[in-house]
């Protein structure tokens, strides 16, 4: 039977690390070992961890000494004794036959170095719904199928993928210098070797998104500034339609905004786009469950932000090489090294 290392690199996720991590153990048809790098947490993440691993000796935790996602992940690499890996974050957990269905994947098609599936956003607040049934939208999301496609495709990124190890390995790992945006890096680094990826629908993961519009913006707004490093680097190859609209959105918008003030019919030019906003909320909103109560106002707000934040983060990162604020890395967040 198949060994998959799963990577999951953690920073205070106290609240959920034994979920995701029981995900994994409970995957059927592979064998696991499930590496924990945790990246000095300053909550009870490492002794949830470390009780975990007492009780089972398939999880095993290690550090992550210089705390970023691409850091934790390349620590895991170093120990993976399995012939695929993959990551799944600890804010996540995954449908159980999510490893056996991309190993099958993956030995069928020695093209394919990697194959992901597609995220479910969760939430128990209504205003973190609303963000949720904003990234399962295309117009929130552009092209990016891994928040809503049905089909089983090719890709030029996996979510929460699980590759090859010696392809892995001989990419060199995860880019530590990307401390966002590193995944879609590694994914282009192995498309230039020749491989593919894939992605299949039922391999399917449910994440915690941000609970405030304002917390999308800065994440969306971090991940601009992410992708901007990721772009210096690779070129315009590592462009994507859906990457270019949202900052020439922002700076469309802003020369309006500041047009208008001095010619304020000019903001009639800002109606198509509010209209597309309330068309796509419409849209999404039919899709909600009524179980669960979710804030209306919030989801147009949701699209607004993700645009927003990722072209504004964007051009903050080509322009002026701003890079993503390290989210989990500041002295309040986690114990000092």
């Amino acid at each position: 039977m198949s060994v998959v290392s799963v990577l999951m690199p953690v920073l205070n996720e106290e609240r959920s690390v034994a979920d995701a991590i029981t995900s994994v153990l409970s995957q059927v048809d592979v064998d696991v070992e499930v590496l924990v790098m945790d990246g000095h947490s300053a909550d009870h993440t490492a002794e949830v961890v470390s009780r975990l691993a007492e009780r089972d000796p398939r999880v095993t935790l290690l550090t992550n000494d210089r705390v970023t996602i691409p850091a934790g992940l390349n620590v895991g690499l170093a120990h993976a004794t399995g012939q695929f890996v993959a990551r799944v974050d600890g804010h996540s957990t995954i449908t159980s036959d999510y490893l056996s269905r991309a190993v099958r994947s993956l030995t069928d098609n020695p093209r394919m170095a990697g194959i992901g599936g597609k995220r479910l956003g969760v939430s128990e607040s209504r205003v973190g719904r609303a963000v949720a049934l904003a990234l399962s939208s295309r117009f929130g999301v552009g092209n990016s199928i891994n928040h809503y496609a049905t089909e089983p495709q090719l890709t030029d990124h996996a979510s929460f993928g699980v590759y090859r190890t010696e392809v892995a390995k001989e990419v060199g790992g995860w880019d530590e210098s990307l401390p966002v945006n590193e995944d879609v890096d590694f994914d282009h680094r192995i498309g230039r070797l020749g491989y593919v990826i894939g992605f299949d629908p039922e391999m399917q993961i449910q994440w915690q998104v941000r609970d405030s519009v304002w917390a999308l913006f800065l994440q969306y707004r971090r991940y601009g500034r992410g992708k901007a490093a990721m772009v210096r680097k690779n070129g315009r190859g590592a462009v994507r339609l859906r990457h270019a609209a949202p900052p020439v959105a922002v700076v469309g918008g802003s020369a309006l905004l500041l047009a208008s003030l001095r010619y304020p019919r000019l903001l009639i030019a800002f109606v198509p786009y509010l209209a597309a906003v309330a068309a796509a909320s419409v849209a999404v909103w039919r899709g909600r469950r009524p179980e669960e109560p979710t804030s209306a106002p919030a989801l147009p707000l949701a699209f607004v932000a993700m645009h927003a934040g990722w072209g504004l983060g964007f051009m903050e990162g080509l322009v002026l090489a701003r890079p993503p604020a390290l989210a989990s890395g500041s002295a309040d967040t986690r114990v000092a090294v």
